[in-house]
């Protein structure tokens, strides 16, 4: 079975960055964040993704296989709502950006409530930190 790997970009209160947020754009354009990741993919996953079939290829998938998915915006987060409603999600990896707001869509909330073990951080310059947990057996 594939791996299912979700990338969050996420302010301090669980909001998407602003679309206009450099903080934003170093994450989706360094190579320290999203393109990192994009390389060692197999599939991208993108908002709209029928998650019926994602839910068999996932399960006729080489266990080698990555797939991801990139939130950092309105759709995103109802991508991130459908995996974790459907508990696809085995892999996070959590961009908190050093910023507040409220102006946006919460992606918090969508998060899903199972058991999650922090594996690896890493803090930039820039203060952004990344945060990868893995969901644990239960």
């Amino acid at each position: 079975m594939a791996k299912l790997q979700v990338l969050i970009a996420m302010t301090l209160n669980g909001f998407v960055p602003a679309r206009n947020d450099s903080l934003l754009q170093w994450i989706q354009n360094s190579d320290d964040g999203f393109p990192y990741w994009r390389g060692r993919s197999t599939r991208m996953l993108y908002p709209g993704y029928p998650l019926v079939d994602l839910i068999c290829d996932k399960e006729q998938s080489a266990p080698s296989d990555i797939y991801l998915a990139e939130i950092y915006d309105d759709s995103g987060a109802e991508l991130l709502r459908g995996l974790s409603l459907y508990r696809l999600i085995d892999e996070m990896v959590i961009f908190l950006l050093p910023v507040i707001s409220s102006e946006t869509v919460p992606v918090s909330k969508h998060i899903s409530t199972d058991k999650w073990e922090l594996v690896r951080t890493k803090t930039f310059r820039n203060g952004i930190c990344r945060l990868t947990y893995r969901k644990t057996l239960q």
